[in-house]
C-alpha cells in the first residue's frame, strides 16, 4: 500500500459556487488567491535558476501548459475568460550571485 496525497478542492468550483450564491466578489478573490497558490509553487520549485536557463524555463513552462491545455478540455477556454478579470501577481525576481566552490 502506497501512501496518496489529499487532493486539494477546486479553487474554480468553489468560486462557481460562490457566483451562483451572488457572491461575485468573493469568487473573484478565492480565484486570485488560487493564481497565487500556484505561482508560489512553480516559482519555489524552478527558484534559484541560473540567469542563462530563463529561456530553458520559458520553454519548459509554455509545454507545461500546452499539455495541460491539451488533456483538460476548455481548460485553455476558462484561462482566455480568467485572464480577462483576474489580476496576476507579478514577479519580483532577487539577483543572487554566488562564488563558485572552490576546489
Amino acid at each position: 500500500m502506497g501512501l496518496m496525497k489529499p487532493r486539494v478542492s477546486s479553487y474554480v468550483d468553489r468560486g462557481n459556487e460562490l457566483i451562483a450564491n451572488g457572491k461575485t466578489k468573493q469568487a473573484m478573490n478565492l480565484v486570485s488567491h488560487g493564481l497565487q497558490y500556484y505561482s508560489e509553487r512553480v516559482i519555489d520549485s524552478i527558484s534559484p535558476y541560473a540567469k542563462n536557463d530563463a529561456g530553458l524555463i520559458v520553454l519548459v513552462l509554455r509545454h507545461l501548459a500546452d499539455e495541460v491545455e491539451k488533456n483538460n478540455p476548455g481548460a485553455k477556454e476558462l484561462a482566455a475568460g480568467m485572464e480577462k478579470c483576474v489580476g496576476k501577481p507579478s514577479l519580483q525576481e532577487i539577483e543572487r550571485i554566488k562564488k563558485p566552490n572552490r576546489k
